[in-house]
């Protein structure tokens, strides 16, 4: 029987990009060798390590897969469920939303080899899996899109930033 478990998070980084006049998505290229969904086109996902949060797994993730420095962060009203063949596993990962400086200079980890700065519809198209793609979604539906972002925005002023 599948365990259930709920150790990992997703990440949709968002940037306002001035002379486009809208917010772009980063979308990050899985390395060729990875031995899980190898050349993927994804938002950040990462393992939540015993002593964090589900959201300073988040930014932790951030940092150390692009570099980045988040300057706000919100959680999607959204829990991503998958299974893990492998492990035979059941897996919710809470969805988190940042912003982040586009301008900021990005250095992708070796989990990836590609990433490429893309609006709403080009992300959705991008992405292969369902949760990236309705957690894309969502980020813009009940966040970006809203002139007051706060509903959901992280207001714990104890937030690891890195």
């Amino acid at each position: 029987m599948p365990k259930f478990v709920s150790n990992t998070i997703q990440v949709h980084v968002a940037a306002w990009v001035e002379h486009l006049q809208q917010y772009n998505y980063l979308a990050l290229r899985r390395g060729s060798t990875d031995p899980l969904y190898p050349g993927l086109w994804q938002a950040i996902t990462g393992t939540i390590e015993p002593s964090e949060t589900a959201i300073n797994c988040a930014i932790r993730e951030i940092r150390e897969e692009t570099g980045l420095i988040p300057k706000q962060v919100w959680t999607i009203p959204f829990v991503a469920v998958f299974f893990d063949p492998y492990k035979d596993e059941v897996n919710a990962s809470p969805i988190f939303g940042v912003t982040v400086d586009f301008n900021q200079q990005i250095s992708i980890s070796g989990e990836h080899d590609d990433y490429k700065w893309l609006s709403l519809e080009q992300f959705i198209e991008v992405v292969e899996l369902p949760s990236h793609k309705i957690g894309a979604r969502y980020f813009w539906d009940y966040i970006l899109s809203k002139r007051d972002k706060s509903m959901f925005k992280f207001k714990n002023q104890d937030l690891k930033m890195y």
